[in-house]
């Protein structure tokens, strides 16, 4: 194993692994009101839809553009809402589907509420990982080809895992009322950006086909979307006392915003 991998798969790691860093938020929360989860599901919703109509959706459209092979029609944007409806049917499927006979041994069996926290916060986790899998490759080719500008690159999806982090493990602590559950969970979504640089090393090798990943993250930008408004927020303005969405859908924008920003700078 050469020496150019081990460091490239270590800066990989240690991006992926950022994403505990956002969930280390849990550690300092002592306060079990309903407006804290009602501003971090806000929150979540703010960076999930920023994240999918900023940086995915555009993204993906221009390279169906781009791309002279099409997967369905020359038509980029059908395409894209072909993959995007897909990722959002998936989403709602998992919502229906994910089981929750482990949550019922933290809470009250009656409490079904804390049940449909418990599955947002799965949800969330899930759909990042997605999103973090394309990134671990980027990340890894990067390094692996150039150290200087992969090192810029992890520390931008460094930051920018941050708040990610955050979106998980609130409501994982609220629904279970375990911190090492929020930070297990907040780690097994980052996990997978190390687990792309391993399958780009081993199989893939030069790396994801550009329209394989737009497809990939127009499904994911489309769980993201139905998550957010069809999950999310509903549950923030169900726990809300005075402007707790807004302030969380407003803070998850403007963080993610700024990460994404220092991350197209470096």
């Amino acid at each position: 194993m050469d020496k150019a991998f081990l460091v490239a798969f270590s800066i990989t790691l240690l991006a992926g692994l950022s994403t505990v860093f956002g969930s280390f938020i849990v550690l300092f929360s002592k306060s079990k009101k309903t407006s804290w989860l009602s501003f971090s599901m806000s929150f979540a919703a703010g960076v999930m839809l920023y994240i999918s109509f900023v940086e995915i959706i555009p993204d993906s459209i221009h390279v169906f553009k781009i791309q002279n092979t099409a997967f369905f029609t020359s038509n980029a944007y059908i395409n894209f809402a072909l993959f995007f409806l897909t990722g959002g049917g998936l989403a709602f499927l998992l919502e229906k589907v994910l089981p929750d006979h482990k949550i019922s041994e933290k809470i009250s069996s009656g409490i079904s509420t804390k049940r449909r926290i418990y599955r947002t916060g799965v949800l969330i986790a899930i759909s990042l990982a997605i999103h973090n899998f394309p990134e671990g490759i980027i990340t890894f080719m990067e390094c692996y080809t150039n150290l200087i500008s992969g090192l810029a690159l992890a520390l931008a999806i460094a930051l920018h895992n941050i708040p990610e982090g955050m979106s998980i493990s609130v409501p994982i602590l609220h629904a279970t009322g375990s911190k090492k559950k929020a930070i297990l969970y907040t780690a097994l979504s980052g996990i997978t950006e190390p687990i792309g640089a391993l399958f780009c090393y081993m199989i893939i090798k030069d790396g994801i086909k550009p329209l394989t990943e737009a497809a990939m993250m127009s499904a994911v930008g489309g769980i993201m979307v139905f998550i957010s408004i069809f999950v999310l927020m509903p549950l923030s303005i169900q726990y809300k006392e005075n402007r707790q969405p807004l302030f969380g859908f407003i803070s998850g924008c403007t963080i993610i915003g700024l990460s994404i920003f220092l991350m197209n700078s470096l």
